[in-house]
């Protein structure tokens, strides 16, 4: 324990290395490194499916194969593209080469690429405009400045600085429970505290949500797993282990005595 150790695993290192200081303290070491792997490769694998999420299924609902996605990027291809390709080919390389080469299937492929982009944008825009809204601005007004362009915050302070800014906390406190205003919640007085209450806000319209559920139940699993301990057995105390082995051993004599009458008769 004078190097760091929990008196747990401490104990446990050496039941399992029948009290031998030495071979303990080994075996815990050879522990902590496999734990910083597994946990390094659990960020690595969560991390790729966040990237196979962003590229979408095949139409057999597999997921983009990252290493062949890999060998077309080392050879010049855009990372996007060569996806899209490979997703749409069922992760055949020669087929997603043969389409990456061609110039109409090419083109093609960037304009799926491209409208993907935009449908991803809008819905991002219409989840920001509906927490705006949420917040008691009226939505013609929310809309019109997203129109404009710029960032959240530049959005906010476009609204905020209308004239019509001044009345929206008197339509924030009388708008009606199922209107797109809270009557509980007053108009925050600045930007950032408007940015914090946006983000606190549940998305309705985020649909990207919806596809990134696995990869957060995924994430859960991970974290079971890295939690789940193999070795917890091995944490027994010694004094319940001694009355399991008791036990045992009068199950064991119990049943020879039966099996003696039993030959007797």
């Amino acid at each position: 324990m004078s190097m760091g150790y929990k008196e747990r695993d401490a104990k446990r290192a050496l039941r399992m290395n029948n009290q031998d200081v030495g071979s303990a303290i080994d075996f815990l070491a050879e522990e902590t490194t496999k734990k910083l792997q597994k946990q390094e490769e659990d960020i690595r694998r969560r991390t790729e499916i966040r990237e196979q999420k962003r590229y979408g299924m095949t139409p057999l609902k597999k997921a983009v194969d990252l290493e062949r996605l890999k060998e077309l990027v080392s050879i010049g291809f855009d990372k996007e593209l060569a996806a899209e390709a490979l997703r749409r080919n069922e992760n055949d390389t020669q087929k997603a080469l043969d389409d990456l080469t061609n110039p109409e299937t090419n083109s093609a492929l960037q304009v799926h690429i491209e409208s993907r982009k935009r449908k991803r944008q809008k819905q991002a825009t219409e989840t920001q405009i509906e927490k705006v809204v949420h917040m008691g601005f009226e939505r013609s007004r929310v809309v019109a400045a997203f129109e404009v362009g710029g960032t959240l915050e530049e959005v906010i302070q476009r609204l905020t600085a209308l004239p019509e800014a001044d009345h929206t906390a008197e339509a924030i406190q009388t708008a009606a429970p199922d209107g797109s205003a809270s009557s509980s919640a007053p108009l925050p007085h600045n930007v950032s505290e408007m940015l914090e209450q946006i983000n606190d806000v549940e998305d309705p319209l985020d649909l990207s949500k919806a596809e990134e559920r696995d990869v957060e139940m995924e994430d859960e699993l991970s974290a079971v797993i890295v939690k789940t301990d193999a070795l917890a057995d091995y944490d027994i105390e010694v004094n319940i282990e001694g009355e399991a082995i008791t036990e045992y051993l009068a199950l064991i004599e119990a049943a020879g005595s039966s099996g003696k009458m039993a030959l007797s008769r």
